[in-house]
């Protein structure tokens, strides 16, 4: 063969043509990246297509979402779950609140009321329902479902400070201790300022206070069952320094035993048994100085 007819050889690329070409493949993955993206962040994937709302039992549903600031339609990755968070917990009917994302779109709030302890009647005859802070919520719409499975408070004024506090201590009561009180009416005396008179479902009457009460109402049920069984099937309970039970006003005239007062020991609370020569006397309501926890939670022994 001639040296006329020979191909040429080709030559090697060189660096910069090599550099080239990587640079162009990595703009064009940065490229298809960019567009991804963009496509991605404006299609409905990328958006809050639904709020779901759990632990509500007074608020409706509508209500929470409206408080959160969270909008079907709102960016799913930068919605901040902690400023919903705060949001819903500033709603007064709101004790604390848990956020958290589901992708995709779903922004799940599940929120803890504050418990319901009480119901009373407004001035224009309408049902609320009282939180243990006090505050009031009207039995309509979501509160409407909530059954009326709460005593009822009478008699309090709406600036009576003591309401507030008698709803604190309600919170601190077991929901299966509440079941027999029907109603809870103010009955203030001179040695007992928040003294309160409860009427049961079971025909009983009970004198305590507002401070002795989470510590004694555990023992209501076992002295109105005791009652019974000895055959007092009505009367007033005692239930300050020392636990007692006596007949109503008009059962003296029977000649039964219950006309009587009648002392009754609490169970794990021997210091409540009065001495013999108490036996007979009315419980006589003295001053004492306020309880401490431990003492309460003893039958409501004073110190």
């Amino acid at each position: 063969m001639s040296k006329g007819n020979a191909v040429p050889a080709m030559k090697p690329a060189g660096p910069k043509e090599k550099r080239g070409s990587g640079k162009l493949r990595r703009l064009v993955i940065v490229f298809f990246i960019t567009l991804f993206l963009i496509l991605f962040f404006q299609s409905s994937i990328s958006k809050i297509s639904q709020i779901q709302v759990e632990g509500n039992e007074l608020v409706s549903a509508e209500e929470i979402i409206a408080a959160s600031g969270a909008r079907i339609g709102d960016n799913f990755f930068t919605m901040g779950t902690s400023t919903v968070q705060v949001n819903v917990q500033k709603h007064p009917f709101i004790e604390s609140a848990e956020v958290a994302k589901s992708f995709p779109g779903v922004l799940k709030l599940h929120v803890k009321e504050y418990r319901r302890v009480a119901f009373q009647l407004a001035e224009d005859g309408t049902k609320e329902v009282l939180l243990a802070d006090g505050s009031a919520l009207p039995v309509a719409g979501q509160a409407a479902n909530v059954p009326l499975d709460m005593p009822i408070l009478s008699g309090w004024t709406a600036d009576n400070p003591l309401k507030a506090k008698l709803c604190e201590a309600l919170s601190q009561v077991p929901q299966q201790y509440l079941s027999d009180i029907s109603e809870i009416r103010p009955d203030p005396s001179t040695a007992y300022e928040d003294r309160i008179k409860i009427y049961t479902r079971s025909r009983y009457e009970v004198l305590t206070t507002i401070e002795y009460l989470p510590g004694n109402i555990q023992y209501l049920g076992f002295l109105t069952n005791e009652l019974k069984e000895r055959g007092k099937d009505s009367g007033v309970i005692t239930m300050l320094e020392q636990i007692r039970h006596a007949p109503f006003e008009g059962e003296a005239a029977s000649g039964d035993k219950a006309a009587k007062t009648s002392p009754t020991k609490t169970p794990n609370a021997p210091k409540s048994t009065p001495t013999k020569g108490q036996a007979n006397s009315p419980a006589k309501e003295t001053p004492k100085p306020t309880p401490t926890p431990s003492n309460k939670s003893n039958g409501g022994q004073g110190s």
